[in-house]
């Protein structure tokens, strides 16, 4: 037997390692994983590789090492989509309604409750009437939202004018809604564009998404956001404080059952924390692998969340 013959590879990983061909389905889909050429894999299954077998091997050592961690955290479920909350669930039927009988709705709150991700799986269910978008305070302006209509929409970006024509021919027909996340960025002109996109097509619905502030101005305005106001079917503003222990526990299914642990987080959720709070404290807490009650609490005082211990 020559030296090259003689086989110092740990057979339990030569094993793991042609397993992880199979379920990746070849060699090369695995070494993009490991950083390695296919033909050292091969050579390394076929007991032919002359590099050092001993580097290899802890590269792939670490590389299961990583996998099995990240499959044990995947095991259990952390709830980072939409989720039909009380909070998640009304928005979506707002948008839901807006969308049947047309005019402006307006949903606001407190950030971190789920408008987003409602927004986001009302667009996905309906992808052939909603146009959803988001907007910032870098695309807020009049050019900004045609422009962005206008990709949704395939249609050609140009001039601001023949942009808002296009808009206007192709929400013709079918029912349609428009979804705008983030609202409380859009300037009263902005506003009064999106106005005269329903003005010009009236079966269309236009659901406002954002925080408290859009609501305080297009509510309580008297006069300048009158135009606005007076199309509004439905106005609505939720608060971090309607959150409820269902809503928790539809959320973290893993501890569903752990009534301390649902109250603790619960308690987070009803903070200027949110929702989105509490789901990275669970998550910073799985990572640490204790999601019990004690370790929610270790992990709330080390990420200095307040009520959470």
């Amino acid at each position: 037997m020559t030296a090259i013959d003689k086989d110092t590879r740990n057979p339990a990983l030569v094993e793991r390692l042609r397993s992880y061909c199979e379920e990746l389905g070849s060699q090369s889909a695995v070494a993009k994983k490991i950083g390695y050429s296919a033909a050292v894999i091969s050579q390394y299954l076929q007991n032919k590789y002359r590099g050092s077998v001993e580097q290899l091997e802890e590269r792939l050592s670490e590389v299961f090492k990583n996998k099995l961690a990240a499959e044990q955290i995947e095991s259990i479920q952390i709830m980072t989509g939409y989720v039909p909350t009380s909070i998640s669930g009304a928005v979506y039927g707002s948008i839901r309604m807006c969308h049947l009988k047309g005019g402006f709705a307006l949903e606001s709150g407190d950030a971190g409750i789920g408008k987003t991700m409602a927004c986001k799986k009302y667009s996905a269910d309906f992808p052939s009437t909603s146009i959803y978008i988001s907007v910032n305070p870098c695309l807020s302006s009049i050019t900004a939202i045609l422009k962005l209509l206008c990709r949704e929409l395939n249609l050609q970006i140009g001039r601001k004018d023949d942009m808002f024509i296009n808009i206007c021919d192709a929400l013709k027909g079918e029912r349609k809604v428009i979804i705008i996340d983030e609202a409380q960025h859009l300037s009263i002109k902005t506003l009064e564009a999106i106005r005269a996109l329903f003005d010009v097509q009236e079966n269309i619905g236009v659901c406002l998404v954002g925080n408290r502030g859009i609501f305080e101005t297009i509510k309580k305005s008297s006069v300048t956001y009158a135009q606005i106001r007076n199309r509004m079917k439905l106005f609505s503003l939720r608060f971090t404080e309607d959150i409820q222990s269902d809503d928790i526990k539809l959320l973290f299914p893993a501890i569903a059952e752990d009534k301390e642990a649902i109250t603790l987080l619960l308690r987070v959720a009803r903070t200027d924390q949110a929702v989105r709070g509490a789901q990275n404290l669970f998550s910073n807490a799985l990572d640490n692998k204790d999601i019990s009650v004690a370790g929610l609490k270790g992990m709330a005082k080390y990420m200095h969340i307040k009520g959470g211990y």
